[in-house]
């Protein structure tokens, strides 16, 4: 097992704590947290796959923006329902549990049976500045797509505050 191996295997136990983190945990905030993590390892990733601007995109937007975004609904909005506490259970843990190994399983078994083909050697040597133009020529209108997204959220979130105050 080579050191690559190794990280690799790191950074998907930490993808794979945090998503299960989020899933269950019996806080919203904890859940957050867990979200945030499993945010930081899909980034590395993203690195693993020599795909270091993909990884920062994915550090400023998901873990930098969306995340601190879903805290600020939180401290705004409040949590209006308690999550069950049926979650917290053994039984649902193990449900769980089972549940993940055999997704890990049945992925390995597909990534390992898989051939996959490279990509492109012009698409294999594009630099920043590359990506850039790309956004901006090719991919203009999904990029704005993505921006509405967020603003609209804002928006909701927003909303959601205001309701909820009203409500009390």
């Amino acid at each position: 097992m080579h050191l690559a191996d190794v990280v690799f295997i790191i950074i998907l136990l930490i993808t794979m704590a945090g998503a299960l983190i989020t899933v269950l945990s019996g806080s919203i905030i904890y859940a957050l947290m867990g979200l945030i993590a499993t945010m930081f390892g899909i980034a590395g990733m993203y690195v693993y796959l020599n795909a270091p601007f993909i990884a920062m995109m994915q550090i400023l937007i998901y873990v930098g923006a969306i995340s601190i975004l879903i805290a600020f609904a939180i401290m705004l909005a409040g949590p209006m329902f308690k999550r069950p506490k049926e979650w917290t259970k053994p039984v649902k843990f193990i449900s769980g549990a089972i549940a993940a190994i055999v997704s890990f399983v049945l992925f390995f078994t597909v990534v390992m049976r898989t051939e996959w083909s490279g990509i492109k050697a012009a698409e294999a040597n594009m630099t920043t500045k590359d990506i850039g133009r790309a956004l901006f020529d090719r991919f203009m209108l999904p990029f704005e797509l993505i921006s509405l997204l967020i603003v609209v959220s804002i928006i909701g979130a927003i909303m959601l505050a205001l309701y909820s105050r009203k409500e009390k």
